[in-house]
């Protein structure tokens, strides 16, 4: 702001410098017409017109041009020999007044030339002191500029070495850019990895319950399997105790039939044993069918209940294994996230460090635009000092100017004659020389404008460097602001990757309680596996014995049944002898039966009065036939 004030300031100054030399040239340019027209019209011999005022002047010669041209009207139809003759002669007229005119004005001009010379010398005199003060002033401008220059230049490299150190340190930053980039993809990536493994996780936790709940729903179906063999062994043992007691009681009623007396009870033994031992032994026989089956089935369900132990231990080995593989990927995700730690507090003190070498860049540039501005500051309050002079010593030529043209015209009227007019001239020469010398010193503060805009356009291109320089102190800033917002997006990450890591560890924890219930259940599977394997070999040591008593009470319903069968065969041969003498008896009976019929009819009148003999007939064949017959066939 300060540079553009300067600069309208500057602008103003030399357009007022510039309107005033503008008027004074006009002026000078004036006056040396009107002496130029006074020396014409001396030559003609019109001095006192030349005496009068330029508007006279005028009127004299536009009255003298219409009579010349009515003249050359008059003399048109002339021929043109004529025309040639009057203007040779007018040439040698006019030739010989200026001859006749010029010797009395150089008299008058020679005694008129010492208060001229004296002007001269006091008029060159001035102008030297001017071009010294002038050359001084120059110099002093010269040095001003080199100083300005050499600050310039200084502060040229001085730019120069700033953006250099602004490239390196953008470059850095692009590499830190860059590093952050790679960070933030392998976060990405640990993230991507950390959701795949708590997925696989939280699946393999999944399988893992549900396994569980299959291995206790098996345990639990293997528990009620034992329950069941339990109660079958003990249903399959009271099954045995009652086969042993009807045994006994068969033994004891066998026992009993030997020793009981009596050819009735024989017969009832000859009749009742073969039904009561054929229904034990088919219900033996299918007792012992059942086992068999309850043997094969309690078989088949050990060897899938064994086969499923190994397929479940196969399965907690894996899942050991897969437990192993994902404490060790954790363990590499925990290397990693230290790493990625590590990476990033490296980046955040990477990011101060710029950080703060940013702030020092700033502070230099600053100081270095206070500086310009100082020495701008500086350089404009010097031009103005010597604007002032010049315009001063402007004003002093104007004024001396001003009094020579008053002396000039005052030795104008003075000298009335032509001499005066030609001690003008040699003025006006002076004065041209002096406009000349006035032009040169234009043409030096031309030059200084020059120098000046050069200035002018330095510092513009300063400040643009220092307004380059302050966007790209934006730029940064902004990206210290970004880096600072992805770090915090980055600390926000890691909050999370460490809560996703406390989870994970919650996770691993429940796995490893999940682990520890599985070595925990796997042992009391082993257990039961024990007691079940017990409880086989009691089976089987109970399946043994009781196949020994069976194959015992085999043996005994063995020899039992021969014994039957030859005391059957002992009664089938007792009944046929009985048989035989039934037959006997009935061919007896017969005979007896006949006789008595005969008795009886020959003694048929008297068979009322006779009836105690009959009847004693009755009593004796009753206890005759008691001895040989049962009761029911004598019924019958």
């Amino acid at each position: 702001m300060m540079l553009r004030n300067s600069e309208d300031g500057l602008s103003t100054a030399n357009q007022k410098f510039r309107r005033a030399y503008g008027e004074a040239h006009g002026r000078n340019e004036r006056k040396v017409q009107i002496k130029e027209i006074e020396e014409m019209l001396s030559q003609e011999g019109l001095s006192e017109i030349a005496l009068g005022s330029p508007r006279e002047q005028i009127e004299y010669l536009l009255v003298e041009r219409s009579t010349f041209s009515r003249k050359l009207e008059t003399g048109g139809p002339k021929q043109e020999s004529q025309r040639h003759m009057a203007s040779h002669l007018q040439e040698r007229l006019a030739q010989e007044t200026f001859e006749q005119v010029y010797q009395p004005l150089q008299r008058e001009h020679e005694k008129y030339q010492e208060p001229v010379q004296q002007s001269e010398k006091i008029l060159s005199e001035s102008h030297s002191e001017d071009l010294e003060k002038a050359k001084i002033s120059q110099t002093c401008l010269e040095r001003n500029a080199k100083q300005v220059a050499e600050r310039l230049g200084m502060a040229q490299e001085e730019i120069q070495r700033l953006t250099d150190e602004l490239k390196r340190k953008e470059k850095e930053q692009s590499k830190l850019d860059s590093a952050l980039e790679k960070a933030q993809l392998e976060i990405k990536k640990l993230k991507e990895n950390l959701t795949k493994l708590q997925e696989n996780d939280s699946v393999d936790l999944q399988k893992a319950k549900e396994h569980n709940q299959r291995l206790d729903e098996e345990i639990l179906a293997l528990r009620n399997r034992v329950r069941s063999l339990d109660s079958e062994k003990k249903m399959l043992g009271e099954v045995v105790e009652k086969l042993k007691g009807e045994i006994h009681e068969s033994q004891e009623n066998k026992q009993l039939g030997n020793h009981s007396p009596g050819k009735t009870v024989d017969t009832k033994q000859r009749e009742q044993p073969p039904s009561s031992e054929e229904k034990l032994k088919y219900q033996q026989q299918e007792d012992v069918q059942k086992l068999r089956q309850n043997l094969h089935r309690l078989q088949v369900l050990c060897c899938s209940a064994e086969k499923e132990l190994q397929y479940e231990r196969g399965k907690n080995l894996d899942l050991k294994q897969h437990n192993s593989l994902l404490q060790e990927e954790n363990i590499k995700i925990k290397v990693e996230l230290k790493q990625a730690q590590q990476k990033f507090l490296d980046s955040t003190k990477m990011c101060s460090s710029l950080t703060a070498e940013w702030k020092h860049c700033q502070q230099k540039i600053r100081e270095l635009e206070l500086e310009v501005q100082a020495q701008s500051i500086k350089s404009q309050n010097n031009l103005q000092e010597k604007l002032d002079q010049e315009k001063s010593k402007v004003a002093d030529a104007e004024a001396k100017i001003l009094d020579l043209q008053q002396k000039l015209e005052q030795a104008h009227k003075v000298c009335l004659s032509d001499t005066c007019a030609l001690g003008k001239k040699q003025l006006e020469e002076r004065i041209k020389e002096a406009l000349e010398n006035e032009a040169k010193t234009k043409q030096q503060y031309q030059e200084e404008q020059q120098n000046r805009k050069l200035l002018d356009q330095n510092v513009n291109e300063l400040q643009k460097q220092v307004s380059i320089l302050q966007d790209k102190g934006n730029q940064l800033e902004i990206t210290t602001s970004q880096q600072q917002s992805r770090i915090q997006e980055q600390e926000a990450q890691l909050k999370q990757l460490e809560d996703e890591k406390r989870k994970s560890d919650e996770h691993l924890k429940s796995n490893q309680e999940l682990s520890e219930k599985l070595s925990g259940l796997q042992q009391e599977k082993e257990v039961l596996r024990e007691k079940y394997g017990q409880l086989l070999k009691q089976f089987d040591v109970h399946v043994r014995n009781y196949n020994e008593k069976h194959q015992h009470h085999k043996a005994k319903l063995r020899r039992v049944k021969d014994r039957l069968v030859h005391e059957v065969e002992l009664r089938d041969k007792k009944i046929e002898k009985l048989e035989h003498e039934i037959r006997i008896l009935h061919q007896e009976k017969e005979k007896v039966s006949r006789n008595v019929k005969s008795s009886l009819m020959c003694c048929g009148s008297a068979h009322s009065r006779k009836s105690p003999p009959a009847l004693i007939i009755l009593q004796s064949l009753h206890t005759l036939g008691s001895h040989f017959f049962p009761l029911h066939l004598l019924l019958v």
